[in-house]
């Protein structure tokens, strides 16, 4: 008889479990994961970048604004937009992937794992070249040359400003984050030579 009502039971369960027409809700990724800003914009002095080859560095930052442990496979893909604030005609684009990604230790079998507040970092290097290969310090004012003298056989241009603006995505199923768009002064540079 135990048998017998062994076999009733687990009949019954299997029955009962089966008949249940509820389903397990679909996953949708919570919204706003990420925090992006442009946090460092800086014209390398030069040693690192001489006149005639200027560059600018640029980082951005991204952090886990969510309350909670965010764990998820990696696609790291942006862009940064750096565009002359007098000539807006005259833009770059920077592509951003992994290989700009700073703290590559976060990423492990192509997941990254962000605590709440944990922060990351993406830098990447703009040589002073628009779009169309225009090298922008050979636009820039240098007039009265001799009277500009910055450093030892140097003279600087007016400073001209321009403007960074980035994208970014780090997680497959977030999508791209925006950063808010930030201006930057730069000085060109340019060798003189004595008479």
């Amino acid at each position: 008889m135990n048998r017998t009502m062994a076999g009733l039971v687990a009949a019954v369960f299997l029955a009962l479990s089966w008949s249940c027409d509820e389903s397990l809700p679909v996953y949708v990724p919570p919204a706003n994961i990420l925090r992006l800003t442009i946090s460092r914009i800086e014209q390398l002095n030069d040693r690192a970048a001489p006149p005639g080859r200027q560059s600018v560095r640029i980082d951005l930052e991204g952090e886990n604004i969510y309350s909670d442990v965010f764990y998820d496979s990696v696609d790291i893909q942006g862009q940064v937009f750096v565009w002359w604030k007098r000539k807006p005609d005259r833009s770059r684009t920077l592509y951003l992937t992994q290989a700009n990604f700073v703290d590559r230790a976060l990423i492990a079998n192509k997941k990254m794992l962000l605590e709440p507040g944990q922060k990351f970092t993406v830098e990447t290097y703009w040589n002073m070249k628009s779009d169309d290969s225009l090298y922008l310090v050979n636009e820039m004012n240098f007039a009265g040359l001799r009277r500009r003298v910055c450093a030892f056989n140097v003279a600087c241009s007016d400073p001209e400003t321009f403007v960074a603006e980035a994208s970014l995505k780090v997680y497959d199923k977030i999508g791209f984050v925006g950063a808010e768009a930030k201006e930057f002064s730069f000085t060109g540079r340019t060798y003189i030579i004595n008479p």
